[in-house]
């Protein structure tokens, strides 16, 4: 646990940004009712958001991706990567919350949004350390906002994190806690083990014909044929829609050169270092200074900046905000180490020198043809899918049956059972035609009922289900399971000898015998070992590991061992610790660790009990028609 503590908590505070985190929505939360339009494709409470803009909200996200990645994340980047669920947990979440907060008569004062603009780092330059309206208003021509709504956002954003974070201590845990976890983690224990098998528990015993039928009538469990049903099945696969498909060569051109600025060209990089100063006269300075060798980290170190803070890493033109320092960073020409002669910029003067500069790269066509052409008609045949569901529910709506609807939709219906929840008939044969979610589905439902278009595990595809009939559990007669009930017999009466072996051992120890002793009339020894809370091996489970360090000095502890039908006896022999060991600063970090848990797990269960307050319902066909489809 230790080392999982100290990973996790390499920068200081990571724990509060990890608490802010729960959101999942950093600034593009909720949006006004005039937005939505159509069915809902998620609801909340009162507010519904339609498939348009959740659309849009995951074209964004995607956006986000592509400009962090180079223009190299797809929306099948996105689904694979679990973002769409990210961005439908986080409408949800931050609706859920912004509604709660609403009937709490919760405001956020315009004062307070001006001063966290003022005062965040995301909006200063990084040369003065004040707010820059340029970094602002370059933030509100990408997002296509104006001031006002930004400031709006900004608000509701504010009073989220306002909401969740006043259940957050933001304390390590106390003392207390921390040394008894501090003991838990670090405690041993000394062990001596036997194995006690079927070969040291005496000679078996042989069943009678009366021995059978009394335990064939009093474990009617063991032996009762498990509840069947049958039921029509529809499975409506991608792949079912895929046939005869085609993409013509000339609009897959088309899309790959639709697409080519924004995902296949990437532009020019460089990394760049620039400093300003108020005058021309410092910078001319600075830069004669620089072509004589002193490096650009000395010119920073002067001014009271370290490196990092003017330096832009890996850089495209745009991302530089002052055309003129831009224009003057990108000239052509420039090479590694090249010093820029200084540069009326918005703030003064700017001294640029390049650190690195990464070529412009290409994605041809050819290396991206099979990818766009099964883009297309992955596209082509998530329609045709969603088309037939759509017109099987329609159908559907109108009262008549899956079976009606599946014809009139010229598809053919599967009719299974009977078959019990593990898919096995009656004599054991499996049905493995049957979906395992299908299966699942048809025993949660009542006779005659159906189900809704349903997703396939894997995701490709849809399935409906209609429940024809329940045969119920019954007991199968002794004359078909004879075999049966004498195979369960012999292991009861095997297991029962070695459990007899256990309890004779244990008595000889609690009369006064050793373990060493007690085990030595089998001819056996107990094997010695010094364990931690995650040792296991062929006789020792995890589960029993659990049970021996609950037991205190000197107990036995006995159960199944971790393999087989044998058993284990257990001596706890000495208990030992070693917090001593670890060193402070894990401790503190430790300490941390166990608040941010401690915070966590409230302010878990409150966004839940939020979210459940609030009804969250979710729509998921009409999310795949939104997920499964290219943009």
């Amino acid at each position: 646990m230790l080392s999982q503590v100290r990973s996790a908590l390499k920068g200081a505070g990571a724990w509060i940004v990890v608490i802010l985190l729960i959101l999942a929505f950093a600034l593009w939360g909720v949006p006004d009712m005039g937005q939505l339009s159509g069915t809902a494709a998620v609801t909340v409470g009162g507010k519904s958001f339609s498939q348009q803009y959740v659309q849009n909200e995951f074209n964004r996200a995607i956006q986000s991706q592509r400009n962090q990645s180079g223009g190299s994340y797809t929306q099948e980047d996105a689904v694979a990567s679990g973002l769409h669920n990210q961005v439908v947990s986080a409408i949800t979440t931050t609706s859920a919350l912004d509604q709660f907060a609403d009937k709490m008569q919760l405001a956020m004062p315009r004062e307070l949004v001006a001063d966290f603009l003022q005062e965040n780092e995301n909006y200063q330059n990084q040369a003065t350390g004040k707010f820059d309206p340029t970094i602002l208003d370059s933030i509100l021509r990408q997002n296509n906002l104006t001031v006002k709504d930004f400031e709006r956002r900004v608000g509701e954003d504010l009073r989220r994190n306002q909401l969740v974070n006043a259940l957050a201590a933001r304390a390590s845990a106390p003392d207390p806690f921390v040394e008894a976890m501090l003991l838990r983690d670090t405690e041993r224990r000394d062990i001596g083990y036997l194995i006690v098998t079927d070969e040291m528990s005496g000679k078996a015993a042989e069943p009678m014909p009366a021995d059978l039928e009394t335990y064939y009538q009093e474990n009617p469990a063991a032996f009762t044929a498990p509840e069947y049903r049958t039921f029509d099945l529809l499975v409506l696969k991608n792949a079912d829609f895929r046939e005869n498909l085609e993409a013509p060569e000339e609009e897959i051109r088309r899309l790959y050169d639709l697409s080519k600025e924004r995902l296949y060209d990437k532009p020019e990089r460089r990394t760049v270092y620039q400093i300003t100063f108020k005058t021309e006269a410092e910078a001319q300075a600075a830069s004669a200074t620089l072509r004589q060798g002193k490096p650009f980290e000395n010119i920073a170190s002067e001014r009271g900046l370290d490196l990092a803070a003017v330096t832009f890493t890996d850089a495209q033109k745009r991302d530089i905000l002052d055309p003129a320092v831009a224009d003057a960073a990108f000239a052509d020409g420039l090479e590694e180490g090249a010093i820029v002669d200084p540069v009326r910029s918005s703030f003064g003067w700017t001294v640029v020198q390049i650190a690195n500069v990464t070529p412009p790269e290409t994605t041809t066509f050819e290396e991206v043809r099979d990818e766009i052409e099964a883009q297309f008609l992955d596209q082509d045949t998530r329609r045709a899918l969603l088309s037939t569901v759509d017109a099987i529910e329609e159908v559907r709506d109108s009262g008549a049956g899956l079976r009606v609807a599946a014809e009139e939709a010229g598809l053919e219906i599967q009719t299974f059972g009977p078959i019990d929840r593990y898919s096995f008939a009656p004599g054991g044969a499996i049905i493995d035609k049957v979906p395992g979610e299908a299966l699942s589905e048809v025993f949660a439902l009542d006779v005659d009922e159906e189900s809704e278009a349903l997703d396939l595990a894997a995701r490709d595809g849809y399935f409906f289900v209609a429940l024809s009939e329940i045969t119920a559990p019954a007991i199968k007669p002794f004359a078909g399971v004879q075999d049966d009930v004498d195979q369960n017999w012999r292991k009861q009466e095997r297991q029962q000898r070695i459990s007899d072996t256990v309890r004779g051992i244990r008595d000889a120890v609690a009369g006064g015998q050793s373990l060493d002793v007690a085990a030595s009339q089998f001819n056996r020894a107990p094997t010695q070992l010094l364990i931690d809370r995650r040792f296991e091996n062929e006789a020792i489970s995890l589960p029993f590991n659990q049970q021996i360090f609950t037991a205190t000095k000197g107990d036995l502890v006995s159960g199944p061992a971790a393999l087989g039908e044998a058993q284990v006896i257990v001596e706890i022999r000495q208990i030992g610790y070693s917090p001593n060991q670890i060193p402070p600063e894990q401790v503190d970090a430790f300490e941390q660790y166990l608040g941010y848990q401690l915070d966590q797990e409230l302010i878990d269960a409150f966004v839940t009990a939020v979210r459940d307050d609030f009804d969250v319902k979710i729509n998921q066909v009409r999310l795949d028609a939104i997920f499964g489809e290219g943009q």
